[in-house]
C-alpha cells in the first residue's frame, strides 16, 4: 500500500512542478498574437496525454496475461526515460531556438 501512496505523491509533486514552469515558458516564448491559442494547445496536449495514458492502462489485463505485471510497469518507466534522454540531447538546439529568453 505504501508503494501506491508514494507513487501518487511523486506523480502529483511532478505535475505541480511541471505545470507552472511549462505555462511560464509558453507565455514567454509564444508570440503575443497567439498566446491564448498556445495556452489552449498546452492544456489540450495534457488532455490527450491523460487519455492515452488511460487507454494504455486499460490493456493491463492483456499484457499481464502474456507477460508479467513488471513488464507492464516497465513500459511506463522506459518511455519517459527515453523521452528525457531525447530532451537532454536536443537541449542545445532548443536553447538556440529560444533566442536568449531565459
Amino acid at each position: 500500500m505504501i508503494w501506491l501512496v508514494i507513487a501518487y505523491f511523486f506523480h502529483s509533486a511532478g505535475e505541480l512542478c511541471l505545470s507552472p514552469v511549462g505555462l511560464s515558458y509558453v507565455s514567454k516564448l509564444s508570440p503575443k498574437k497567439f498566446l491564448g491559442l498556445l495556452f489552449g494547445c498546452w492544456f489540450c496536449a495534457s488532455a490527450i496525454a491523460n487519455f492515452i495514458g488511460g487507454f494504455l492502462g486499460s490493456y493491463i489485463d492483456k499484457i499481464t496475461e502474456e507477460h508479467s505485471m513488471s513488464y507492464f510497469f516497465m513500459i511506463f518507466a522506459i518511455v519517459p526515460g527515453v523521452t528525457a534522454l531525447l530532451l537532454i540531447a536536443f537541449n542545445p538546439i532548443l536553447k538556440k531556438m529560444m533566442h536568449g529568453i531565459n
